[in-house]
């Protein structure tokens, strides 16, 4: 009970620094995703299914309160997210700092290659255009702001 109340507390800091922070940090249409991060954290941490129920969750709740695209796009894109990130429980401490936080950059750059080329289906941009536009840029971001959050609140295993 108590590390649910915990969790959402964390959730409503991260859907607060997602609506007030981001924005604010945008640069050329690009911005970190805090609510990604943290659904990384509680995959890492807790494992696949929580990782993933939790991500569909927060996505779910992004789409309905209109912060993504489409119904159900974040839902999917940050389920798949959290079960991956569930993977590496245990495994902080385990894996080589660079492949661990190499797999972290890899499941934040698939998160965002699939939300990006879902998005814009049917646009005319290219295939090449969208990862270089969007995903590396997207990933980078969010994925220096996951390291950088991720050495200021150690995850305990």
């Amino acid at each position: 009970m108590k590390r649910n109340l915990i969790l959402l507390g964390f959730a409503l800091i991260a859907i607060f620094l997602q609506l007030v922070l981001a924005p604010w940090m945008t640069i050329r249409d690009i911005r970190p995703d805090f609510i990604l991060i943290l659904v990384l954290a509680v995959g890492q941490t807790s494992g696949r299914m929580p990782g993933q129920l939790f991500g569909f969750g927060m996505g779910l709740l992004i789409d309905a309160i209109g912060m993504g695209s489409f119904l159900g796009l974040s839902a999917l894109t940050k389920t798949i997210a959290g079960f991956l990130a569930g993977f590496l429980k245990d495994q902080k401490n385990r894996l080589n700092p660079f492949a661990f936080y190499g797999i972290m950059l890899a499941i934040i750059f698939i998160h965002f290659l699939l939300m990006y080329l879902i998005n814009f289906k049917g646009s005319d941009l290219s295939f090449q255009h969208i990862v270089l536009r969007y995903v590396l840029p997207t990933t980078t971001y969010t994925g220096v702001f996951h390291i950088l959050i991720d050495h200021l609140i150690p995850t305990e295993e």
